[in-house]
C-alpha cells in the first residue's frame, strides 16, 4: 500500500497540511501517517501547549499527536491514522520517516514562524532534501475544494515529464483535469547599427506549442480518460505559473538534482512557485513514478 507522511506540529498550518494529506490519502486509497518529531527542548502536550517536562518521553508525544490529529479530523477520521513519534530534530526527523514514503506533506509554515516568511525553516529544509514528492500546504485554513483543476508547469526536462505524470494522476484520482503550462522567452540579438533585433518570434511560438504536444502524448497513458489543456505562452515561467495557478486545487512542479543532501537542490521555478504560490504546491524529483502508488 502506498503511504502519505504528513508533518504534524500543533500549528494551524500543520493542521491544514494533515486534512489535506487526509483527503488525498482518501482519494488514493493510501496509508495516511501522521509523525510528531520531538526532543528535549521541542515538546507538545496533549493539551496544545509547549512547555518543558523533564517526564516527557515518546508516549507523551504520542498523547499530542493523538489529540492533535483528532481536532484536525475529528475522531472518526483519526482513528484510520497510523501515528509515529520521533526524537529528532524536525526537518531531519521527517526526512528520515518519509524516505520511503510515496508523498511527504509539511505545511508552510509551522509555529514559531514569522508572518512575513512565505516557508518556515521545516518546511523549506523538508522542500530543498526530500527524496521524494513533498506537497507543499500554504495558508491558515482549508481551502474548498474547486473543479479538480491542477496545473503543471512542463518545459521538456525529465524533472517536469515527473510532474505531469504525477498531475495526470492525481487528477485521475480526484476526477479533475490538468492545464499544462508552459511559457517561452524571447532573445534578443543586438546588431551593430540597429541596435537590438528580436528573433522570430512565430517560429519560437510554434516550437512551443510542438514540444508540449509531445510530451502531454507521451505522459497521456497515465490517465488517459483525464482532460488536459494545453496554456503556451511568452512570459517568465515562475510567475506565468502562479497566475495559472490562482483558483487551481494544485500546482506541481519538476525538480532538479539529486535529492538528499547533495549539493544541486531546486531550480528557481520550481523554488520560486512553492515559496509564492497561494495553493497547494507538489514538488516531484526527476525520474519518480506518475503518482502515489503509481
Amino acid at each position: 500500500m502506498a503511504r502519505i507522511i504528513v508533518g504534524v506540529d500543533g500549528s494551524v498550518t500543520s493542521a491544514a497540511a494533515l486534512r489535506w494529506a487526509a483527503r488525498e490519502a482518501e482519494a488514493r486509497g493510501a496509508e495516511l501517517v501522521a509523525v510528531l518529531v520531538w526532543d528535549l527542548f521541542n515538546q507538545r502536550h496533549a493539551d496544545g501547549s509547549r512547555r518543558f517536562d523533564p517526564d516527557y518521553d515518546a508516549s507523551s508525544a504520542d498523547d499530542a499527536l493523538a489529540a492533535a490529529v483528532a481536532e484536525a479530523l475529528g475522531a472518526e477520521r483519526a482513528a484510520g491514522v497510523t501515528r509515529t513519534v520521533v526524537c529528532d530534530l524536525p526537518s531531519r526527523g521527517l526526512l528520515a520517516t518519509a524516505e520511503d514514503a510515496d508523498l511527504l506533506v509539511v505545511g508552510a509554515r509551522g509555529l514559531g514562524g514569522f508572518r512575513g516568511l512565505l516557508l518556515g525553516s521545516v518546511s523549506q529544509q523538508c522542500l530543498h532534501h526530500a527524496t521524494g514528492p513533498i506537497a507543499i500546504v500554504h495558508g491558515e485554513g482549508d481551502r474548498a475544494e474547486g473543479d479538480g483543476q491542477v496545473v503543471v508547469g512542463v518545459d521538456g526536462s525529465e524533472a517536469s515529464d515527473a510532474a505531469l505524470r504525477w498531475a495526470l494522476a492525481d487528477a485521475a484520482c480526484r476526477k479533475g483535469r490538468v492545464e499544462v503550462v508552459h511559457a517561452w522567452e524571447t532573445m534578443v540579438e543586438y546588431g551593430p547599427v540597429l541596435g537590438t533585433v528580436p528573433e522570430d518570434v512565430s517560429a519560437i511560438e510554434a516550437a512551443a506549442e510542438r514540444l508540449v504536444d509531445e510530451v502531454v502524448a507521451a505522459a497521456r497513458p497515465v490517465a488517459p480518460d483525464v482532460p488536459v489543456e494545453r496554456t503556451v505562452v511568452c512570459g517568465e515561467p515562475a510567475s506565468t505559473l502562479l497566475n495559472a495557478a490562482k483558483g487551481a486545487d494544485l500546482v506541481v512542479v519538476g525538480r532538479r538534482g539529486r535529492g538528499g543532501f547533495a549539493r544541486l537542490l531546486l531550480g528557481s521555478v520550481s523554488e520560486h512557485v512553492a515559496r509564492h504560490a497561494s495553493t497547494t504546491v507538489v514538488v516531484v524529483p526527476a525520474g519518480r513514478p506518475a503518482g502515489v502508488g503509481g
